[in-house]
Parts: C-alpha cells; structure tokens; sequence
C-alpha cells in the first residue's frame, strides 16, 4: 500500500504559491469514525487484562499488512502504573493522580477493516505469571520505554520486515529492535555513535532520495526534562548506526511544546502530526492538555506548522471524568491511505488531563485524499486568486476543490511572463462547481493542448477551498 498519494501537489506546500491575493490556509475538515472509541484499555474488563493498565499517550502506529489482509496496530500501554492498582476506576476523580511504579509495554492489535480489532493472545511475554497476552516487547525483556514501529517491505532481509525505535530505559541509551513478523523482537541493539533523549513517540521511514532511513525523536533545549521539548531529526543507512540527531522544529516556547511529531511520505515532501503538550498557564483553558496539529516539509529538515495553533484533530468536548473520550489528550499515528482512498488518521485519545486520571482508547479520524489543508477567500465578499510557481504539466488537469453551495473555481494557463496562454485563460475555462477530489479542468475549445514548458497556473476561487491540483498525463 502506497503510504501518501503520490502525484498531487498540495497548496499547504510554500514552495507552490508565487502569489496570492485575498487568500489564506484553512485546515481541512476531520470526519471522526462513529466507531470511535475502537477500542480501550481493558484492565477493568471481565476477565481483566491486566495489563493494560495505562494507555496515557499510547504512540500508537497502524498499518495495512496486504499478506495478511488486515489493519495492524502496535501501542504502548503501561502494564503496570501504582494509582490505577490502587485506585477503582469510580474513585479516581476524588483522589490525586501521581505516577510511579510505572513499566512500558508495547503490545499488538489486528483488524480486518481496521474498525473492529482483536488483541490476540500471543503467549510470548510473561506478565503476573501468564503469557495469554498481547505484548510483544516490555521494559523487563527489551528495556522498551516509548518508541515507535514501521513496516519495512523495501528490506532484503525478511528478519527485518518490521524495525523498531525506542529508549532503552534499561540501557539509558536509545536503542532499535527488529522483527519478521511484528511480533517477536530482537534485544535491543543500542545505537553505536549517537544518542537523544527519545521518550517519546519515535518514529522512522525509508527516504528513497537520500537513499536513508529518516527518524524522528524527541530533546530537549536543556538537560534531559528541563528547558523545552523538540522535535529532532536522525538519518541511518542502515537502521543501526544513526547520526547525531538535530533539531527541526520546536514550539512556542515553555508553555506550548512538541511532544512527539509522527511523519510520513506525501509526494517529494512530509506530512507532520506535532502533538503540542499546553504545559503553562494553569488558568489557561487548554492547561495540561495535548492537541495534535499540522506539519509540512518539503525535505524532512525545513518544517513549518500548517495555521500554527489551531487543532487538526480536534478533541472532544468536556472534562473528566464525564468528558469525550479524547476530551484531554490526542496523539496521532503517521497516516495511512485507507481502501476508499480516503485518509486515516488513527490516534490515541484520553478523556482527562495529561498528568492526571484520564483513560486512554484508540480511535480514528479521516479527511478526504489530500485535504490536509488549503487557499480559501479571506473576505467571501472579494474575488480570490492563487498563481503557482512554475509547474510542468500533461495533457490532463485535475483540482481538488470544495465549493460551497455558489462557490465557482476557474483556472488560467499564464506563460512565465505572466500572459493568458492562447484559449487557456480564465474565460476560455468552463466553471467548476462541484466538490470534488479530482475535478477535471475543461476548456471552451475540447482540442486545444496544455503548453509542454514550464508555465504558471492561476486560480480565480469564490466561495470554495483549493486543496491541490494534479498535472498528469493519464
């Protein structure tokens, strides 16, 4: 399964626009599943799984397994967390929360339509005496604190399909594992040359340009847990041996940090998902709570946050202990393309505070094929128009446009001059109206060609969001 539609060019990118008048990036709309939550902890079930005591930020990574036919998921949970042995769930909200006796375990889920999920009993890692559980790596065995998983198909070695990073709580080191089947692990092989704090969500891809595995992971502008959380960014040949991490992106400042940014492909540049901790003002309404915003990249080293501020996974409305279920906290999964082309957007959700009682699920939401965000009329009263950079096209012109119910979307061919091309200008373009996720773009003349140099493309939007638009030759 590709990761990230691939051909399209999204407006969110800065190096698409030269120009624009009366328009500004709104985020694209979240549909989250009605399924939600698709499935919790389940210490308090009957018969318990005691081990699921904790999901709290849960890092959850989901992918598509096409051998297998069926949605796969790894998660953290802590198995053991002292207050949530010591407390019954109905008591929680009148006593404090304080953490301690706290133990990882990374634990494994499969899904058919990646809705309704299984938690297999795998009989591989003892916990209180019984391996009829669903963990597949914990501090005890791996030395595993945070991290994250990926699926790696492009790996000659099948002993290495599934790769593993994470901080080594055992080690003080951070540390990779490796799998043929995403169940059992090797120990974990420290890394050699480098190291970071990394107590985060730790997540890896394979860079086809750079020919590298791309890792992202989490330091701190002080010594470990002091100053500010940041993203940092990593590069291996070999999944091993990786270099001395960097930063790339931090937040605004003490009150509003990064805590953990999963990535993934989209086209020749990344998608972010930076979950920002609000750690400061306790007067604040979001005090303590965890929003999962928007990122872009162009090259995994220059990132900027896509209308920095505002939530792209919105939590849910309340406060615990009768709040939504992601009511507090919301840490996403890299995206995946879902079968309809739609895009998932899994997350672990928590209905309470990030260091207090909240109980964790995992739950998921979808935007339409490639409507991270777009170019929308600031004013609605005013005419709106987008002029490219210098693009390349085909023969063929599709946009992915959402006009409200008078919005109009038409498109001029200019010449790098900025002149109308013959038969090509606004008023050589038949309206588009339609809400649509590939809406061709047609002329008044059926037999005229799109220009084979490289020209500006200019939009002229009422009422209506451009997300993108795919220059392509089928």
């Amino acid at each position: 399964m590709d990761p990230l539609p691939s051909k399209s060019v999204l407006l969110l990118d800065t190096r698409t626009v030269s120009r624009s008048s009366n328009a500004h990036l709104v985020l694209g709309p979240i549909t989250k599943s009605t399924s939600n939550p698709l499935f919790g902890e389940d210490y308090f079930a009957d018969p318990p799984l005691r081990w699921e005591a904790r999901f709290d930020n849960m890092y959850p990574t989901v992918v598509y397994d096409p051998e297998m036919g069926k949605y796969r998921a790894w998660y953290f949970s802590f198995l053991h967390d002292g207050p949530v042995q010591d407390v019954p769930l109905g008591e929680r909200d009148a006593t404090a929360y304080r953490c301690q006796d706290r133990v990882d375990g990374l634990l494994y889920a499969e899904s058919d339509n990646g809705l309704i999920w299984e938690k297999p009993k795998l009989g591989l890692i003892d916990f209180e005496g019984s391996t009829a559980n669903n963990i597949v790596m914990s501090t005890p065995t791996h030395g595993i604190h945070a991290g994250g998983v990926m699926s790696d198909d492009r790996d000659p070695d099948p002993t290495r399909r599934f790769k593993a990073m994470y901080r080594s709580a055992r080690d003080h080191h951070m540390a990779v594992a490796f799998s043929p089947d995403g169940i059992t692990w090797t120990d974990a092989v420290l890394w050699p040359n480098a190291d970071a704090v990394g107590d985060t969500h730790s997540n890896t891809l394979w860079v086809d340009d750079l020919q590298r595995y791309v890792g992202i992971t989490r330091g701190w502008t002080g010594k470990p847990y002091h100053g500010e959380r940041v993203v940092l960014r990593t590069e291996s040949t070999d999944f091993v041996d990786w270099s001395k991490p960097l930063e790339v992106l931090r937040g605004d400042g003490p009150h509003d940090q990064i805590y953990s940014m999963p990535i993934a492909h989209h086209g020749d540049g990344f998608i972010g998902l930076p979950a920002i901790f609000h750690k400061g003002d306790p007067e604040a309404d979001n005090w303590d709570t965890v929003d999962t915003e928007l990122a872009f990249s162009p090259d995994g080293h220059q990132w900027h946050r896509v209308c920095a501020g505002q939530a792209f996974i919105p939590r849910g409305p309340g406060s615990y202990p009768d709040g939504a279920y992601d009511a507090g906290c919301v840490y996403a999964a890299p995206p995946i393309v879902g079968p309809e082309g739609d895009i998932r957007l899994y997350y672990g959700g928590s209905n309470g505070l990030h260091n207090s009682w909240r109980e964790g699920s995992l739950n998921l939401a979808t935007i339409r094929r490639d409507r991270y965000a777009g170019l929308a009329p600031v004013d609605a009263s005013q005419g709106t128009i987008v002029r490219t950079s210098p693009v390349t096209l085909g023969n063929k012109l599709t946009i992915n446009v959402e006009p409200d119910a008078s919005g109009i979307v038409r498109v001029a061919v200019l010449d790098l001059e900025g002149r109308p091309v013959e038969g090509l200008s606004f008023d050589d373009c038949q309206p588009i109206t339609g809400d649509d996720v590939a809406a061709p773009v047609r002329w008044n003349n059926p037999d005229i060609t799109l220009p084979g140099e490289a020209v500006h493309l200019e939009f002229e939007l009422s009422n209506t969001t451009l997300y993108a638009f795919t220059p392509s030759t089928t």
